[in-house]
Formats: structure tokens, C-alpha cells, sequence
């Protein structure tokens, strides 16, 4: 009796501990995931340590959207199901189309835009993309070395506007293009413009990025650990606790 007991027991607290799990997979497959930002490419936004929820659903679903990127190749024209295409200025994360490896950028250009950079100047379908000077400073990297950087406000033409960074106008990914970005495919960017493998890059870099290899929307900055301490002369960037990213 006193081993059915133990049983019973062990099979009832089991079989919590799996509907448990089941929901949190479920939960985490087809609504939020949780990520982490491992570099610099997305500051002013993002900084290194910062934890962020992805919303899953807002694009619908391939098979990059699972865990393990398990499930078949769709033979819709996105290779997507559900939800709709991603808008101009949306932060995205995504699997490399070569590596896999998770990425998050900033969508900047749409299938049909014309995307070119001169002289460090983002122009969309031929109009240059307005941008305002906030301040300069230096920040020391994660890695240890110290970047100075100009931050500026970037408007673009669907009323988005959001923060970069700049080192310089003429480093080595600000002149490119002109490129027409292709059906179902997307140009991306991170913010931090002169420290950020993109769309101006093949392997390593993204290059065009299919919508099929989406994960999912960043909505919120949920936790950041980005904790060390402030030094003289440098820009210590400011943990973010449940803020609703733009």
C-alpha cells in the first residue's frame, strides 16, 4: 500500500511537471520567446545584457519560428502561415540564413525599396532619411575597447523615428548600393551603424534577408544586466527594466 502510495504520488507530480513543460514549450513556440543580446550592433536600443520578449506571432509562423527550426519548408511565397509581413523601422529577430545563429536588426527597407547609403547617408527609394545630432561621447565596448561615437534621431518615411549611432561617415560599410530590395525579402539594419553585420553584408553579414528566417517581433526589454560601472569620461548606457521597445 505504501509503495502504490509513493507511486500514485510520483505519477501525479510527473505528469504536472510535463503539462508544465508542455505549456511552456507551447507558450514559447507559437507566442513569446525570451532572448538575449550578446553585442553592440543594436545601441543605442539594445545594449549587451539586455533580455527581450519577441513576440511570435505578429508575422505568423515557418519553420525558423520553433525551437531547433524543426518542420517542413511552407511553399507559401514567404514560407510563412498567418500573421502579416513586418513594417519599416519593426526591430526583427531572425536565424541566419547561412549560420542559423540568431540575429536582431532593424527592418529599414521593404520588398520593391530602392536602399543605398552615401557618405553614411541612408536614402530610401531616392529620398535621403532625415537625421538630427543629439550628442557626442565614448562608451567602452563589451569586448573592452573604447568607441566614440556621435548619437543621432533617424526619421523614417513611414513616421518611425529612432535613435543611432554613428563613428563616422566614411568607415567601411557607409557607402552601398544602390540595391532593390526583392519579393519577400527585407533589408535590415542594426543601429549601431558602423559595428553591425547587416543586409550591407553577405556571410558573415545577413544580406537579403527572406522573411521565411523570421523568429519574431521585439516588443519589450523585459530585464537588462548590462550592470558595470560607470567611468570618467565614458557613457555608462542605463539598464532598462519592462520598457516597451521603438
Amino acid at each position: 500500500m505504501i509503495r502504490k502510495s509513493i507511486w500514485r504520488r510520483l505519477r501525479s507530480e510527473l505528469l504536472f511537471f510535463a503539462s508544465l513543460f508542455s505549456i511552456f514549450t507551447i507558450f514559447g513556440t507559437t507566442a513569446y520567446g525570451m532572448y538575449y543580446i550578446p553585442s553592440e550592433s543594436m545601441l543605442p536600443t539594445l545594449a549587451v545584457g539586455d533580455r527581450i520578449a519577441v513576440n511570435k506571432f505578429v508575422y505568423g509562423y515557418s519553420r525558423y519560428s520553433t525551437p531547433f527550426s524543426i518542420g517542413p519548408e511552407l511553399s507559401t511565397p514567404t514560407g510563412r502561415v498567418f500573421g502579416r509581413a513586418p513594417e519599416r523601422g519593426e526591430i526583427v529577430v531572425f536565424k541566419h540564413p547561412v549560420t542559423r545563429q540568431t540575429y536582431i536588426k532593424r527592418v529599414i527597407g521593404l520588398p520593391g525599396d530602392e536602399i543605398m547609403l552615401e557618405n553614411g547617408r541612408l536614402y530610401i527609394n531616392g529620398e535621403l532619411t532625415p537625421r538630427a545630432m543629439e550628442d557626442a561621447y565614448r562608451y567602452r565596448e563589451h569586448r573592452g575597447d573604447i568607441a566614440a561615437v556621435g548619437r543621432f534621431l533617424e526619421d523614417l518615411p513611414d513616421g518611425r523615428t529612432h535613435g543611432i549611432l554613428e563613428r563616422g561617415d566614411n568607415t567601411y560599410a557607409d557607402n552601398f548600393g544602390p540595391v532593390i530590395v526583392p519579393d519577400s525579402s527585407l533589408f535590415v539594419m542594426g543601429d549601431n551603424r558602423d559595428n553591425s553585420m547587416d543586409s550591407r553584408f553577405e556571410n558573415p553579414g545577413v544580406g537579403l534577408l527572406p522573411m521565411e528566417f523570421l523568429v519574431g517581433r521585439a516588443d519589450y526589454i523585459v530585464a537588462s544586466t548590462n550592470i558595470g560601472n560607470a567611468e570618467k569620461g565614458l557613457k555608462k548606457h542605463k539598464s532598462k527594466w519592462f520598457s516597451k521597445l521603438q
